[in-house]
């Protein structure tokens, strides 16, 4: 079991809690997979109710599910929690350069942690024929919103960005409103450079791109300090498909996703082999039979993500999208993660602009 790191920069270590549901029942026909849960394989996982069948099933589905949530907290947790990492850049809820992969652009992103209160993303004005976008993309990696010539126009504006919790009121000043799904999120943006003597304006450009809470915003108090977190350390960037650290990562992360109607059963399956959103899972202490049964439900995901890279051609129109768009489509989602969590990509994203 892996050491947190709390958001102090303490470390302690986990104790292991495994907590066991009997049920495992619901529909499968909101999800994108099937999970038969064959009479076969009755060998016992040490778990009453549950066979090694049916928890390789579920290890299966819960890998699809939380592929794109443990891609998203590596890169939140690289860039604004490691405060000693080599990819730090600064707190949540602030806006920062980000890797440049073409020349033709400059790039930022901002980890965002909406749960004591929303943030406010402000652009400017700029020049029409100049293509920026900013992309929200929460924890499951849905793309639930766009700030950008394509989306919002160039005339700049100020965006409020809202947690599932959140239901204040919206102050005047206020653009548009985006709603995550979870309370942590990220903000991946690209602005275009129009010709090589073109810099100065895109860093002029970006160094006015803004993210604040909303209080500050207001110019109000703060609100209460949200529950400190003792953040998980993730494990390697090489061994993130490969390990079974992943599960204890997908049940911290549950903790920041509350459980939509559509995946109540889900969550159940989930939790009838021990994934409790935000409850410790020592997988080096569990029954012997069940880690079996996770590496064999691991191992099945990854081949039909495998399988579907195989057939996408580069091409990203059918792996990025919001929930309208994607569904309950888990492989696909987890698929669109393996891509690239910060790829910019979907509807309202237009394609990287040439090199100049």
């Amino acid at each position: 079991m892996r050491h947190r790191q709390s958001s102090i920069g303490s470390v302690r270590r986990l104790s292991f809690s495994l907590i066991a549901a009997a049920a495992l029942g619901g529909s499968l026909a909101a999800c994108s997979f099937t999970s038969p849960d064959a009479a076969t394989g009755s060998q016992s996982v040490g778990i009453e109710g549950v066979t090694a069948q049916q928890a390789r099933s579920i290890a299966r589905e819960a890998y699809l599910y939380g592929t794109p949530m443990v891609a998203s907290y590596q890169a939140i947790h690289a860039s604004s929690i490691d405060r000693n990492g080599p990819q730090y850049k600064g707190p949540f809820n602030t806006i920062h350069p980000a890797a440049n992969p073409d020349t033709g652009a400059q790039y930022v992103f901002a980890a965002l942690d909406l749960r004591a209160e929303p943030v406010v993303v402000t652009v400017p004005g700029m020049e029409r024929r100049r293509d920026f976008v900013l992309q929200l993309m929460d924890l499951y990696s849905y793309r639930f919103g766009y700030i950008g010539t394509r989306a919002t126009g160039n005339g700049g504006g100020s965006f409020l960005v809202a947690g599932p919790s959140w239901n204040g009121k919206v102050p005047a000043g206020i653009t548009k409103v985006f709603r995550s799904e979870t309370s942590l999120a990220t903000l991946s943006g690209r602005t275009q450079r129009l010709s090589a003597a073109d810099m100065s304006n895109v860093n002029r450009i970006q160094s006015r791109y803004k993210v604040q809470p909303l209080s500050a915003f207001r110019k109000k108090a703060a609100p209460a300090a949200p529950v400190q977190v003792d953040w998980l350390t993730p494990a390697p960037r090489a061994q993130r498909y490969t390990t079974l650290e992943f599960y204890e990562e997908l049940a911290f992360l549950l903790q920041f996703a509350p459980t939509p109607a559509t995946e109540k059963w889900l969550r159940e399956r989930f939790a009838s082999i021990g994934l409790q959103p935000g409850e410790p899972y020592d997988t080096a202490a569990l029954n012997p039979a069940l880690r079996r049964a996770l590496q064999e439900g691991m191992h099945d995901a990854q081949n039909d993500i495998d399988k579907t890279l195989g057939t996408l051609g580069g091409k990203t129109d059918t792996v990025f999208g919001d929930r309208a768009t994607l569904k309950n489509d888990y492989l696909s989602r987890a698929a669109g993660a393996q891509m690239g969590i910060t790829v910019i990509g979907g509807k309202y994203a237009p394609p990287a602009p040439a090199s100049r």
